[in-house]
């Protein structure tokens, strides 16, 4: 399998901590502990040293889109419930205008003219 180095990091320490890859705050500790985070290292020296935070999780995310790894009934049903959540409340265009205008009818919103002859 030819991974890039950091999907295979998190693919590797997916399979070292299984249950992991259900739980951000766990994966992003998991690889962390994995590249060496000292206590004895200040906050800023250890932040400095290992894979930020956004790659560990958007790697985990390529991971199970190619089924490599997959969720726990559980983690996914929130993941799904929380993805819906937002889409229904703020991403359509329509819920959008909606909120703006009180009608999801573009043409509603402007003033009727009046025929002149």
């Amino acid at each position: 399998m030819n991974l890039s180095k950091k999907l295979k990091l998190v693919y590797d320490v997916i399979q070292l901590n299984p249950g992991c890859q259900n739980n951000d705050s766990d994966l992003i500790a998991a690889v962390w502990r994995y590249e060496n985070w000292s206590d004895g290292r200040s906050l800023e020296e250890n932040i400095s040293r290992v894979t930020r935070s956004e790659t560990i999780t958007r790697r985990r995310r390529d991971l199970a889109n190619m089924g490599l790894i997959t969720y726990s009934d559980e983690a996914m049903k929130t993941r799904t419930d929380a993805f819906k959540n937002e889409r229904d409340n703020h991403s359509t265009y329509e819920q959008a205008f909606m909120n703006m205008f009180g009608t999801t009818d573009p043409l509603e919103s402007f003033p009727k003219l009046k025929r002149t002859k």
